[in-house]
């Protein structure tokens, strides 16, 4: 019995990394989960959800980037990552509104879209 249950646990494991992802599924690849410049770009992302599974990816904990990696990001994913990763990173960013430019104001950080759409990405850091 142990031995078929060891058969199988291999049967899987090799499944699980040969698998090819289905034409319609949205989902990050295990090992590539989404790379971002603000928390609130996790908050888009994780609205997306998957036809197929449900939920896209586990949600990683933020890692703040400084503002010269955040500028190389978008050229990172294109040279670093799978097919599958950018077909699920165009599910919630989609290349007629992204990569966003950055705009400073009193009142924070925006992240400012193709079609002007104006996203706060971080608040205001003067005390009041």
């Amino acid at each position: 019995m142990r031995t078929l249950e060891r058969r199988i646990e291999r049967a899987e494991l090799a499944a699980t990394t040969q698998s090819r992802f289905p034409a319609e599924c949205l989902c990050f690849p295990e090992k590539e989960q989404p790379v971002v410049g603000f928390p609130i770009e996790l908050e888009i992302a994780a609205q997306v959800k998957r036809p197929l599974h449900g939920d896209r990816f586990v949600r990683p904990f933020f890692i703040n980037r400084s503002k010269w990696l955040r500028q190389k990001l978008e050229s990172f994913r294109r040279t670093h990552y799978s097919e599958q990763y950018l077909k699920a990173w165009r599910a919630g960013f989609p290349d007629h509104l992204w990569p966003a430019k950055e705009e400073q104001t009193p009142e924070g950080l925006f992240l400012i879209l193709k079609d002007r759409t104006k996203l706060l990405a971080t608040g205001s850091l003067r005390s009041c």
